[in-house]
């Protein structure tokens, strides 16, 4: 019979496993009414550039869509 392998079940591993595999926190959404109740545009700002830095998968592809939009004709 061939050896058996030993897999190194110390504490440390153990853990190191379990954090590897533990579900992310999700992130803070930005809401339409957060943008709507900033009152300034210090405030708006301030909370687009939140957006931006947390959020860059979500603005790439509003950018896209966007130009998308811009660049096929209107219809009447």
């Amino acid at each position: 019979m061939p050896e058996e392998q030993k897999t190194d079940a110390t504490p440390d591993n153990l853990e190191a496993m379990k954090e590897k595999f533990k579900p992310k926190k999700k992130k803070a959404a930005l809401s339409a009414e957060m943008l709507s109740d900033a009152k300034s545009y210090d405030d708006k700002l301030v909370l687009v550039k939140y957006l931006t830095e947390k959020e860059k998968g979500r603005v790439v592809l509003m950018v896209k869509n966007m130009l998308k939009g811009a660049g096929a004709p209107k219809k009447k």
